[in-house]
C-alpha cells in the first residue's frame, strides 16, 4: 500500500536522473512562489472581512488584515519551533541550536511588529475619540480584560519577548536555551489564540445599539461547542503525523557496521547495529 501511494504521488514519473531532479527544483521554485502569496492572501482575507463590518467599531479598522497576517506568521513560525523541539525529543535526536536560535529571531522580530500594530489600533481608537469609544474601552476594561490584556499582550507577547532576549543576552547551555525558547513560543501560541477569541467574541458582545454587553457561554455539544473546536484543533496534528509518517522530513542516519572480533580459525561475522 505504501508503494502505491508513492507511485501515486510520484505521479508515475520514477526517473531520477540529474535533469530531471534539476526540473524538480525549479517546479519547488515556482510553487513556492505561488503559495506564499496565495498564504498571505489567505489570512489577510480573514482579516479584511471583520475590518469591513462597520456596523461593528471593535472590527471596523483598516490594521485588522494586517494584523491577522502578522499573529498568522507569528504562530506559525512559533507552532513550528515548538514542533521542532517535540519530535527531537520523541526521536531522541540532537537539536539544532543554530536553527532553533534562528527560529526564535524571527519570531522576536515578527512579534515585535505584531505587538506594534496591536497597540496601534487600540491608540488610534482612543486617539480618534469616537461614540463608539466608551463602549470598547469598557468592553477591554470590564468584559475581555483577563483574554485581552493578561493573556494576550502580557502573557502571550511582552514576556515571551523578554524571554527571547534573555535567551540572547545571558550566556546560558543549550538545554536551557531550548527550555526557555520552548516556554516562550507556547506562550506565544496561547496569546494569538486569545487574540482570535477577543476579535472574534468580542466583537460579537457589543450590542449593536452601543447601549451594553450580550453574554456568551460555549457550548459543549454542537457545531460551535468545545468538542468540535477540540476536534478542529486536534486534526492538523493527525493529518502532519500521517505526512511525516510517509514522509520523513528527517534523513535517517546509515546504520553504523560493528565488526566483532575474531578468535584462532573463526571465519569473519559482522554485526549490523
Amino acid at each position: 500500500w505504501k508503494k502505491t501511494i508513492y507511485s501515486a504521488m510520484a505521479l508515475g514519473v520514477y526517473d531520477v536522473s540529474e535533469e530531471t531532479l534539476a526540473v524538480d527544483k525549479k517546479i519547488i521554485k515556482v510553487l513556492a512562489f505561488v503559495g506564499i502569496p496565495t498564504a498571505f492572501l489567505l489570512h489577510g482575507y480573514v482579516g479584511f472581512i471583520f475590518g469591513a463590518v462597520k456596523a461593528n467599531p471593535w472590527w471596523s479598522t483598516p490594521l485588522m488584515p494586517i494584523i491577522f497576517l502578522m499573529s498568522a506568521t507569528v504562530s506559525g513560525i512559533a507552532l513550528l519551533l515548538v514542533s521542532y523541539v517535540v519530535m527531537m525529543k520523541i526521536k531522541k535526536a540532537p537539536i539544532d541550536q543554530a536553527c532553533l536560535r534562528s527560529l526564535s529571531l524571527w519570531l522576536m522580530g515578527f512579534l515585535t511588529v505584531n505587538v506594534v500594530l496591536e497597540g496601534l489600533e487600540v491608540f488610534t481608537m482612543f486617539y480618534e475619540a469616537e461614540e463608539s469609544w466608551a463602549m470598547i474601552s469598557q468592553l477591554i476594561s470590564e468584559r475581555i480584560t483577563i483574554s485581552y490584556i493578561g493573556i494576550q499582550f502580557i502573557s502571550g507577547a511582552i514576556l515571551p519577548l523578554f524571554v527571547l532576549g534573555i535567551v540572547e543576552v545571558i550566556g546560558l547551555g543549550g538545554n536551557e536555551k531550548t527550555v526557555l525558547r520552548f516556554l516562550a513560543s507556547s506562550l506565544v501560541l496561547v496569546g494569538v489564540f486569545a487574540m482570535r477569541w477577543n476579535v472574534v467574541i468580542g466583537g460579537q458582545l457589543i450590542s449593536k445599539s452601543l447601549r451594553g454587553f450580550a453574554s456568551y457561554t460555549p457550548p459543549v455539544f454542537g457545531i460551535n461547542g468545545l468538542i468540535t473546536s477540540a476536534v478542529v484543533m486536534v486534526l492538523p496534528f493527525v493529518i502532519l503525523a500521517v505526512l511525516m509518517y510517509l514522509i520523513p522530513p528527517w534523513q535517517e542516519e546509515p546504520q553504523a557496521v560493528r565488526r566483532e572480533p575474531l578468535s584462532f580459525g573463526s571465519r569473519p561475522r559482522y554485526a549490523v547495529g
